[in-house]
Formats: C-alpha cells, sequence, structure tokens
C-alpha cells in the first residue's frame, strides 16, 4: 500500500487549536477564563467562522475548553475528568482487571511517600495528620456512605501528592486513586470493628511514612499497606478494573495483616 499520497500540511483548525492550546498550556489563559466568541476569534486569527467551530471541537476532544452558549469558549477548571475518561476506556478495552492496579499501586505509592516523607513542610505535615484524622473519625462512625468515605480518602491523599513535590508522581497518584476501587467485605457481621481497626492503622501508618522523613523507612512502611495474600490476589484477577471488589470477610481479615 502506498501512502505517499496523504497530504501531511495541518488544516487551519487544527493551526488555530494548536496557537490556542499553547496560550492555555502556557499560563496566558488561565482556568475558568473566557477566551473569547466565534466571531472575535475569526477576525483575531483572520479565518471563518466555521474554522473556529472546527477548532473549538478539536479543543473541547483535548478536554482544555468547554462551550458556554452566547457567551464562548472557556478554559476547563479541572482536567481530570479528562484524563480519567481516556485512561479508563483505554485500560477497559485492554481488559485490564484490579490485581493489575494492586500491582502497579504496590510499585507506585511507596514511591510517592518516599519523595513526601523528604520534601514534605511543616504545614504539610500538619495538614496531612489533620486530613487523615478526619477520614478516621468518619470511619469511626459506621456510616454507610462509600462516596463520602472515597472522598474523604481522595482529600487526605491528595495533600501527600503535593508533599511529595513532583508533578508527574502526582497526576499519575491522584488518576490512580480515582480509578481504584473500594472494597467490599461481605459477611463481616460483628467484625465491624476489626475493620475500623485496620483501617485507622492503615492511615496511621500513612502519616508515619510521611512524618519520619526517611524516604527508606517510608517505603518500607507504606509497603505493608498494599500486601494481599494469594486468596485475594485470585479474586481481584478476575474482578475487571471498574468493578466493585468483592472479598469475603474470612478471607479478607486472614491475608491482610499491617502492623505498625
Amino acid at each position: 500500500m502506498n501512502f505517499n499520497a496523504i497530504n501531511k500540511k495541518e488544516t487551519l483548525a487544527v493551526k488555530v487549536a494548536k496557537t490556542i492550546k499553547e496560550a492555555i498550556v502556557e499560563g496566558a489563559i488561565k482556568p475558568g477564563e473566557s477566551i473569547s466568541t466565534e466571531s472575535v476569534l475569526a477576525q483575531q486569527f483572520n479565518v471563518s467562522k466555521a474554522v473556529i467551530r472546527d477548532s473549538a471541537r478539536i479543543l473541547m476532544a483535548w478536554g482544555l475548553i468547554e462551550i458556554r452558549h452566547g457567551k464562548g469558549m472557556y478554559v476547563t477548571k479541572e482536567m481530570d475528568s479528562y484524563f480519567l475518561e481516556a485512561i479508563s476506556t483505554i485500560l477497559r478495552r485492554a481488559g485490564a482487571n484490579s490485581w493489575e492496579m494492586q500491582e502497579y499501586e504496590q510499585i507506585l505509592m511507596p514511591e510517592v511517600f518516599a519523595f513526601a516523607a523528604v520534601n514534605c513542610t511543616e504545614e504539610q505535615k500538619t495538614e496531612i495528620e489533620k486530613r487523615g484524622q478526619d477520614y478516621i473519625d468518619f470511619v469511626r462512625t459506621g456510616t454507610d456512605d462509600a462516596f463520602l468515605q472515597k472522598e474523604l480518602f481522595l482529600q487526605f491523599m491528595e495533600v501527600i501528592f503535593i508533599a511529595a513535590n513532583n508533578k508527574v508522581l502526582g497526576l499519575m497518584g491522584h488518576i490512580q486513586q480515582l480509578l481504584r476501587q473500594m472494597r467490599n467485605i461481605t459477611e463481616d457481621e460483628g467484625r465491624e470493628q476489626d475493620l475500623i481497626s485496620l483501617e485507622e492503622k492503615s492511615i496511621r501508618l500513612m502519616i508515619a511514612a510521611v512524618k519520619s522523613g526517611d524516604s527508606i523507612y517510608a517505603k518500607k512502611l507504606v509497603s505493608k499497606i498494599f500486601r494481599v495474600g494469594p486468596k485475594i490476589e485470585k479474586i481481584m484477577r478476575k474482578t475487571a478494573l471498574g468493578e466493585q471488589i468483592i472479598i469475603p470477610a474470612d478471607i479478607f481479615f486472614k491475608e491482610i495483616r499491617i502492623d505498625i
């Protein structure tokens, strides 16, 4: 097959989109700010409104702008949802399972905490401890609200990602946290206090890792949280990424051991 006939020149719409993209990436246009209307942009770039509309579609596909009818284009405030949707779709099409996410966490999270232990400021340590305590306090109430529980955990982890002071680790760690599913422990009647105790130990271990100031020690502590036994691994391998991980209590408590 001969592909030499393909025109490799960029269209006007792509050129305009790339110009606006650079302005956004460089910070000339801030998140939430207006770019302008079709008419004004068409005049500025000396192109037709049709070209601007095509550029807008490209920028929307990149997750950089949103269209507000009657007002024009605005820079998106958060790109997490676009990135998350793209990554989630790619992984699901690839047939990724929950165990593969667990393995990824086993590699990534100790490194995040190692960086945080070294780079964390005193103010960040205080904030991490506060967020961790907020999560522990919620878990202790026994409230059955998985959404709020995950939100509080994400808020706790967000401060740690920031403290790591590495934008790539922070972004990938944050997306990984959004992708992972909370584990559903079944047949746990009478074991509620054990679950609460385990959650509290995990959070306190994370806090201790950051406050240690020692990257090697932090990695060693945090690696304990992501250890699971062979039966849990088998369950996770059979659970597609994005689906809820269901683990019987007898297996969970036999194979999860966290010692501080």
